[in-house]
């Protein structure tokens, strides 16, 4: 059934996921992308951002450890 991501893998697109530890809606990745963090000039932080179209219609961003794969 559910599955937790790796630390180190972001999860792909079209992949169905859901909240951690929420049995709630479910979703599907739309989007993967690398943000730049922190406003100082400094392009080395960098996160991963997903975006989640969830099943009810909303669309959702979250870091990778944030979601798992159903």
């Amino acid at each position: 059934l559910g599955g937790k991501m790796s630390e180190n893998k972001a999860p792909e697109v079209n992949s169905r996921v859901r909240k951690k530890n929420n049995p709630g809606c479910l979703g599907t990745v739309k989007l993967v992308r690398e943000e730049t963090l922190g406003s100082s000039g400094d392009t080395r932080d960098k996160s991963l951002i997903v975006q989640v179209q969830w099943d009810n219609g909303t669309l959702s961003y979250f870091d990778p450890e944030s979601i798992e794969n159903v």
